[in-house]
């Protein structure tokens, strides 16, 4: 049975994974070296047209490749019948099927699993993410990236490896070849309009800037935090936390090179948003209440108590 299954939530590397095993496969061309590829998926196709594709010679190619993507969508009974057709064997046909996860009551996972024919990707966690990142920019770029600028990376575009990696890509194409990536090349070329509508809001709020705070509200919540007010909170809730840290840290006679390294933000970034001016803009008193503030507010948000957008636009504003 030549049938390779690729699982877990990690789309970016088990879609790698799986190209590069058919890839493998394609190049053991023999015969006349040519290779049909088809690709199914289980959400919309028909069982019965994979299993007859399965079993049927192609008239233009001696050997051929069937992907079936989002096999756990497929109905489990017909998940059931192709397994049977797929284990009858076909030596010029080889399976590849995609999935979050397959069925543990079936007998699928353990035949493939003892056959070394079961990868499994899983995202790795969140705190993770920056080595991720620093990894790839080496192995796949050859490029350096530290992992607070890679945490710079993380904060700007999010959690998903794909965009992560997209973006990546972009830097290698713009920027001198073998260099190493820094902040200054993410604040310069990554998701513009991402950076400059979380890092001005937070530096607005930071500031105090009545006047501009609004629109950079409206801008996170109408693009990239649409129906999800809560996540701003959080991030300014991390924004605050930083600027509670360097403001104690100023009140006990630490001096900017000193608090630099300990609040894991590229020197570039501090200095660019005006962190220490922001922190200064309250007490360390009272960020402390703005931090028990905010959380008071994530949680409500995600309650459903601020229905209205004025609702929320109101809150924020009562913590400038």
């Amino acid at each position: 049975m030549s049938l390779t299954a690729f699982l877990g939530d990690d789309e970016l590397r088990k879609q790698e994974a799986l190209e590069a095993a058919v890839a493998k496969w394609q190049a053991e061309t023999g015969g006349d070296g040519v290779c049909q590829r088809e690709v199914w998926f289980g959400d919309d196709m028909r069982w019965e047209q994979a299993a007859e594709s399965f079993q049927t010679q192609d008239l233009f190619a001696s050997r051929k490749t069937i992907i079936v993507k989002n096999w756990d969508k497929l109905h489990p009974a017909h998940q059931k019948n192709l397994e049977e057709v797929f284990r009858s064997g076909n030596p010029t046909v080889a399976v590849f099927i995609s999935a979050e996860k397959l069925d543990g009551r079936s007998a699928l996972p353990k035949a493939l699993k003892a056959a070394g024919a079961l990868f499994e990707f899983k995202l790795p966690y969140e705190d993770k993410i920056p080595q991720w990142l620093s990894q790839r920019a080496r192995e796949k770029y050859g490029r350096r990236l530290n992992l607070i600028d890679a945490q710079l990376l993380l904060d700007t575009v999010g959690k998903s490896l794909a965009e992560l990696d997209h973006e990546l890509e972009k830097l290698d194409t713009f920027l001198p070849k073998g260099g190493a990536i820094t902040a200054a090349d993410i604040q310069d070329l990554v998701s513009p309009l991402k950076v400059v509508g979380i890092f001005e809001f937070q530096k607005t709020m930071g500031l105090r800037k009545k006047a501009d705070m609004l629109p950079a509200l409206r801008n996170l919540l109408e693009n990239e935090f649409k129906d999800a007010p809560f996540i701003v909170a959080q991030m300014l809730f991390g924004h605050f936390l930083t600027l509670l840290k360097i403001r104690t840290q100023m009140d006990q006679g630490m001096r900017e090179q000193e608090i630099i390294p300990t609040i894991k933000r590229p020197p570039f970034i501090v200095q660019k948003e005006r962190y220490l001016e922001q922190a200064l803009t309250r007490s360390a008193e009272t960020w402390k209440k703005l931090l028990t503030r905010l959380a008071r507010f994530e949680i409500e948000l995600k309650q459903g108590r601020y229905p209205h957008r004025f609702e929320v636009e109101m809150a924020f504003a009562g913590m400038v």
